[in-house]
């Protein structure tokens, strides 16, 4: 399910939700996102339901407290290198070169992961075909699988080009995408008629 909504306030019920995974923007600019990110992940995640963003890395701290203020619970930061080590941005203001992304977990009450044995490194690639942000279906099915089992529900309040939702749907999770960018929806919403999915399930599963 797709709709056009604004992640300061989730149309969600709240206690809802298994998987809140997301990927947004990285800029001090927008460091509100998280915040918002934060506090609708408390109300609408399930006891013991987690919470995954990107981040770049730079703005870890204040990230950190916006998600600890929100009452979650610190899980994990995972490491990301780029794909063969390459260089991803130079952060001149700071002389930095980035060859790694952080995905921030948090879980709301005591949260354990769904499958045992995850890596806290795993070699991400860029996917830009359908999102100048766009991250590759296996990056996303990776850590959705770990973290959810079969017919759990998995929410992107930030979908960008959809690679949250084909990931659901090969691995058999409900999935609600949200953003503001009715482009990147409607583009969401052709790659799950039309899946670049290697084997399709059904966009809702039942147990």
């Amino acid at each position: 399910m797709l709709a056009r909504s604004n992640i300061e306030r989730l149309p969600l019920a709240s206690d809802s939700v298994d998987l809140i995974f997301t990927d947004p923007p990285y800029a001090k600019d927008a460091l509100l996102c998280y915040g918002w990110l934060a506090a609708e992940a408390a109300r609408t995640l399930k006891p013991g339901g987690f919470v995954l963003a990107m981040c770049g890395g730079h703005y870890n701290g204040p990230i950190h407290k916006m998600f600890l203020d929100a009452g979650l619970e610190c899980f994990f930061d995972i490491a990301v290198p780029m794909e063969n080590g390459r260089s991803s941005t130079y952060l001149f203001h700071i002389g930095v070169k980035v060859r790694s992304k952080f995905i921030l977990s948090y879980s709301k009450g005591p949260g354990c992961l769904a499958i045992a044995g995850m890596h806290n490194l795993y070699i991400g690639r860029r996917d830009k075909r359908f999102h100048h942000w766009g991250q590759d279906v296996d990056h996303a099915r990776y850590f959705i699988d770990h973290f959810t089992k079969p017919g759990d529900l998995v929410v992107d309040p930030m979908v960008g080009g959809g690679t949250t939702g084909v990931a659901c749907q090969l691995l058999g999770r409900r999935f609600v995408g949200m953003d503001l960018d009715m482009a990147a929806l409607k583009i969401t919403q052709a790659r799950l008629t039309d899946s670049d999915a290697v084997r399709p399930l059904p966009l809702w599963s039942h147990e």
